[in-house]
């Protein structure tokens, strides 16, 4: 069958975020948001490749060259394991489009959601997709085809001289059963890897979105609410990936793993029940696990679970709005252990009127915690989230390449100073450097490195 069309999908090469205000992860992950949209291209009958530059690392120059062979480019600055926390610093993404021709160039991601003008301004790409990007980008695929953008396709801005349209906005997928299982053959998936968990890996999602409104979460990607795909797809989408591409670990991706406590268990009792031979994470609040929880994650094959504790004081915990006390993050935790299950947990320094005797206590309840591993960070005001907000950010004001810190009480050297402190203070602690070696040997250089990161950045 002739094809619809030639569409390349880019993720940029992360390893071009320079340093900045704190060390970033560049996790070498599927771009799953662009596995879904290619999916949905073919099904349509277009030609699509997806260049993860992330792991090719082709020069702007090459990757321009490359674009010449297509009809639409869509470059992301944020695939889906960044839609949560955007990264600080874009400049690797406008480095990654500087040569490709901006009449065929489409932007998405948290940045381009957030700054669209800014954005296009900028680079002079042909339109910019807001939010969700999936269904937007089969739509611009098949309905932009003249000179001028049909503003009947929602979801998009771009510019019309200097000024700036935005259309209608577009409704997200309400059933996440409608897309296909990603393209994941379009992908080298024998490069990814996760340091925790090993090789043979892959990131899923069994839901999309949250119901919360943590002050310092940006959720412009995912929309209100969540959306829960059905035991049976989540069931046959593990079953695809061991199958077709033999994946032994698998990271669920959904902002909060657990929200659905009948669901989970029921996912866990069939994954038990059919000895699927996965190892898993996922990531979920500490207020959605207890005994019984635990107990079948582990029997189905989970091995760690990440958490958001966030802070050491109930004061900030209480100012972020996420819900938790310190008393339920030691439960948490306890309850992981003893169930036999590793535990990372994310905690951060520099929320809006946090103290030294606040990040004291944070540093104070990691040791006490003592899980297999945690993240520390520093707060970042995301445009859209209410801590930026509540500063009196404006996005378009930001330099175009750059998410800034915002500190009133703490200047930036002290918040580095306190960064390296917690994890030297964490992780140069005779067992956790004896367990560190101990677990996923294979792994171990790539841990250290990543420690090291953390470390300098």
């Amino acid at each position: 069958m002739k094809s619809a069309g030639k569409i390349l999908l880019v993720n940029p090469d992360w390893q071009g975020i320079r340093r900045q205000k704190q060390a970033q992860f560049k996790r070498i992950w599927q771009p799953l948001d662009l596995a879904n949209a290619a999916a949905l291209l073919e099904r349509k009958h277009f030609s699509v490749r997806i260049l993860d530059n992330n792991v090719v690392r082709l020069s702007p120059e090459s990757l321009g060259a490359l674009a010449e062979e297509y009809d639409k480019i869509f470059v992301t600055s944020t695939p889906y394991d960044r839609w949560q926390c955007p990264s600080l610093d874009i400049a690797f993404f406008f480095d990654t489009i500087k040569m490709i021709p901006p009449e065929r160039l489409y932007l998405m991601g948290a940045h381009v959601t957030e700054r669209a003008q800014t954005i296009l301004q900028k680079t002079h790409a042909r339109a910019a997709i807001l939010g969700e990007p999936e269904q937007t980008i089969l739509e611009l695929a098949q309905k932009d085809l003249d000179s001028r953008i049909p503003e009947a396709i929602p979801g998009i801005a771009f510019l019309k001289g200097n000024r700036m349209i935005t259309t209608q906005t577009r409704k997200n997928l309400p059933d996440l059963n409608d897309l296909p299982f990603p393209a994941y053959h379009l992908l080298p998936m024998d490069r990814y890897f996760y340091e925790f968990m090993g090789n043979n890996f892959a990131i899923l999602e069994a839901s999309r979105g949250c119901p919360y409104h943590c002050s310092f979460c940006y959720l412009g990607m995912y929309g209100k609410g969540l959306r829960q795909k059905s035991l049976s797809r989540v069931l046959e989408e593990i079953q695809w990936v061991k199958t077709e591409y033999h994946v032994k670990n698998i990271y669920f991706m959904d902002l909060e793993f657990g929200l659905n406590r009948d669901f989970l268990l029921s996912l866990c009792r069939e994954m038990a029940q059919r000895n699927m031979g996965i190892q898993w994470c996922c990531q979920t609040r500490v207020t959605d696990v207890d005994e019984e929880v635990l107990e079948w994650m582990k029997r189905a094959g989970c091995s760690l679970i990440h958490f958001g504790v966030e802070s050491g004081s109930n004061r900030i915990l209480k100012q972020t709005g996420k819900g938790i006390m310190v008393s339920d993050c030691v439960k948490a935790v306890t309850l992981t252990r003893a169930a036999g299950l590793r535990s990372a947990l994310f905690m951060n320094f520099g929320f809006p009127g946090e103290t030294k005797a606040d990040m004291e206590a944070t540093l104070r309840l990691a040791v006490h915690l003592n899980p297999t591993y945690v993240a520390f960070h520093l707060i970042v005001p995301f445009p859209g989230t209410k801590i930026a907000i509540d500063a009196g950010l404006d996005p378009a004001t930001f330099p175009p390449h750059l998410y800034p810190h915002y500190n009133d009480e703490h200047s930036l050297p002290f918040l580095k100073w306190t960064l390296r402190k917690a994890y030297c203070r964490f992780y140069l602690r005779l067992q956790v450097l004896r367990d560190f070696a101990a677990r996923n040997r294979g792994h171990y250089l790539k841990k250290v490195r990543l420690f090291l990161r953390l470390l300098t950045g």
